[in-house]
Parts: structure tokens; sequence; C-alpha cells
């Protein structure tokens, strides 16, 4: 018996070998949805995030610059002044629906997003910039967006109730990753003004808004059931149903790393890094799916061993209890059933929902180890027995799947619970003899 016991030792540890090639499938099949989700949402745009609004007022300079070969010379240079809002509201509507890249499924949105605010004075931030000429006519409302994918119409932007004109003209504020830009008029961009804009978005996964201004307000609702909000603050008030999610974020702007104007040498991303602790954070809604079958697949694993000793064990208990010799190729074959299992789990999960392909790989394999067992012990009985161990081990696996907080206490519990179980049974078990005693029997 203590030579049966080492060899299902030695089984345990080479199972640890096709365990480790099911971890690696699983990682294998999550690259490849991952890939599958890229393709989708490249067109359009990828995951969206506003990054606000800013106006750029240019101003030219005299300074002294050194040439080449040694000189000074005097020259006038342009400079901008980056003035960002003093106060920020926005109201977005999202429509989500699935696209669909082979079996896997991406969410997708259009978006309508609604914002209003109001800028104050560029007079102060050009007096700070020391501007010996401001030109005020030059000045421009600047939106800014990680992709110009996402916006699927020109954005409407209106400043004291004027609509702005679309402008090419490029000016590169480190704040935003690209920017549209639209002709302001001086006289708006010198005494301060309200705005509203409003745009047309699409992408997927996500939806982020950057907080520039000193006041802001943003509200995100959808029909979208299973929401997920993150990043550098979460919302002040949400509501989540059955019929969707409605979410508001009030963050005042001492609170974030966002400076009120950034002036002439700053426009560039090294300064800015350099001016901020940190890069600008932004608040985020993922729409996400409900079940992540690989991640729990991969979570299962983690318990693998301890769902292969035990098996093995129940088998060696057997074997003393009804004196049947069970050859080192018939455990072997129940451990290559149990990791059978997590294939089956990978497969099916592909393609019908979590739960019922878990009870599908149960049945499966406590069918199989039911029929296989009895047939070694010769009684039904014993294969019984044997098959309501694994099922009762796949339970108990289901119910740590779904309750990750408490998955190490849970999974503690239980080890715990099966050793004590096993002394209880081989307490009058002689082991130095070479059959059971009678007690035992």
């Amino acid at each position: 018996m203590g030579a049966k016991a080492v060899i299902i030792c030695v089984l345990v540890l080479l199972f640890l070998i096709p365990l480790q090639l099911v971890k690696s499938l699983v990682r294998d099949r999550e690259r490849y949805r991952d890939e599958a989700v890229r393709s989708v949402l490249e067109p359009l745009g990828g995951q969206p995030v506003l990054e606000g609004f800013c106006v750029a007022v240019p101003y030219e300079t005299a300074e002294e610059i050194e040439k080449r070969d040694g000189t000074v010379v005097r020259q006038t240079v342009r400079r901008w002044i980056a003035l960002f809002p003093k106060s920020h509201d926005m109201k977005a509507d999202v429509a989500p629906y699935t696209l669909t890249r082979g079996i896997f499924e991406v969410p997708a949105f259009s978006c309508t997003a609604v914002s209003s605010g109001e800028f104050p004075s560029a007079l102060p931030a050009a007096e700070k910039a020391q501007a010996s000429s401001v030109l005020w006519q030059e000045s421009l409302f600047c939106i800014g967006i990680s992709n110009k994918k996402n916006i699927t119409a020109p954005p409407i932007v209106r400043a004291n109730g004027t609509e702005l004109a679309l402008s090419a003209e490029p000016v590169h504020i480190p704040k935003f990753s690209s920017a549209l830009f639209f002709r302001l008029p001086g006289q708006s961009a010198k005494n301060g003004f309200s705005f509203s804009v409003t745009q047309e978005l699409q992408g997927g996964k996500s939806l982020s808004v950057c907080p520039v201004a000193q006041a802001n307000t943003f509200s995100v609702s959808s029909s979208w059931k299973s929401p997920s909000f993150h990043g550098g603050w979460l919302p002040t008030s949400r509501s989540v149903s059955g019929e969707g999610f409605s979410a508001e974020w009030k963050i005042p702007g001492f609170s974030t790393a966002v400076p009120e104007a950034l002036y002439g040498a700053d426009f560039s991303a090294d300064d800015w890094m350099a001016k901020t602790s940190s890069p600008p954070e932004a608040v985020s809604v993922s729409f996400v799916m409900p079940v992540d079958s690989y991640q729990k697949i991969m979570r299962s694993i983690k318990y693998a061993v301890l769902f292969l000793m035990i098996p093995f064990i129940a088998l060696f208990v057997l074997e003393i209890f009804t004196a049947v010799r069970v050859h080192p190729v018939q455990y072997a074959l129940i451990g290559l059933a149990d990791v059978i299992f997590y294939l089956l789990l990978l497969a099916v999960s592909e393609h019908l929902p979590f739960f019922a392909t878990y009870c599908l790989s149960t049945a499966v394999v406590c069918l199989l180890t039911l029929f296989y067992a009895a047939a070694i012990f010769r009684q039904k009985k014993w294969g019984a027995l044997f098959s309501s161990i694994q099922l009762i081990l796949y339970i108990f696996l289901f119910g740590t799947l779904q309750t990750e907080d408490y998955a190490l206490l849970i999974g503690t519990l239980g080890l715990l619970a099966t050793v004590a179980l096993l002394m209880f049974l081989t307490r009058k078990v002689d082991w130095y003899a070479e059959k059971i005693t009678e007690d035992a029997e």
C-alpha cells in the first residue's frame, strides 16, 4: 500500500503537465478572442475617450534666438495660450449593440454626447503670459478626442448661441491625442463665453471622459445591463437595473491634474508631464459581457490539483475497503477524465452559456467515471459512490467560482473537510498489514 501511495503522488505530479497545456490553450483562446475584438473595434475607432475642450489663443512675442554661428537675433515668435473651461456639464445617451467576429461577440455602441459649460476670459491668461500682441481673431475652440474615427458626424459647436465653423488649422494641445478646431470670435475668447457641443460618436467596450474643467458634471445612461465603473473617480450616484443603468459624476477641478491654462513653451508632451505629477485621468464606463468564461476556466484550473488528488485518494480508499487491486493505468485513466473536464469547459463554453457548459461537462465526466469505477470494483454501488464523490467536488468547485471574494476560504475549508473525512474512514486501517484488519472491514 505504501508503494501505491507513492505511485499516486507521482501520477498527480505527472498530470500537472497536461494541466499546464490546458492553461496554455486557454491563454491562446483568450489572445484569439482579443485579436477578434481589436479587428472589430478598429474601424469604429476603438474605445472612445472624450478628452475635453479648450480655447487656443495665439499671441506674438519678441524673443532672442541664438543661431548656429553664435550670433543672437531678435525676432517675433508665435505662441499659444490653452485655456480650459470654468465648468463642463455633459450628458451621454449610449445605445449599445453587439457585433460578431467568428464565434465571438463584441459590445459596441453609438452615442450622443451633449455638453455645455462656460469659459472664463482669456485676458488674465494673456497678461500672465506677458503677451505683447494677442491675435484674438485667430482664436480657436478645440475638441479633444482619442481617435477621430469615433466621430460619426461633424460636432455642432455654439459659443454664446452662435454656431462655429470648422477650421483646419493645426495646433498641438498636449492634453489631447487628436483634436478638432473651430473658429472662435475674438470677442468671445477675450471676454469669456458659454458653449454647447453636440457630438455623435461610435465605439466599443468602454466610454471615457476626462474632467478638464474647474467644475465637472458627467451623466451617462444606457440600456446595457452589466456596466463596470472605473477610472480616476467612481460615480457619485448610480442606478443599475434590468432595463439598463444611469450614473453621474461630480468632479471638482482641484482634484484633477489639469491647470487652468497652458502657455507657449508648455505646449509639449514632455513639459506637460513635468508640469503635472501624473497623466490626466478619466472616468470610464465599460460595457462588459455578463460572463467571461475564460477567466472562470482559469480560476477552476487553479483547483485542478485538488480535484486530481481527491478522486485518486477516493480510489485508494475504495481499493482498501473492497480488497480489489486497482492498476496504476486505471488511476491514470480516471485522472485523464478529470483533465478532459477542463477541455470540455473550454471548448463548449465558446458556444453555450457557462452554467450550461459546466452542467454538461460535469454530467459527462461523472457518467464516464460511474461506469468505469463500477467495472473496476465489479459492483454498481461502488461506481455510484465514486461518481457521487466527483459530483460533490464539481458542485463545490462551481460554488467556489461563483464567490470569488471567498474562494480561498471555501477552498481551504473544503480541503480541511476532505482530510478530516479521510482520517475518519481510515482510522482503523492497519497500514503495516498485508490485508485489511477485520475492524477496518
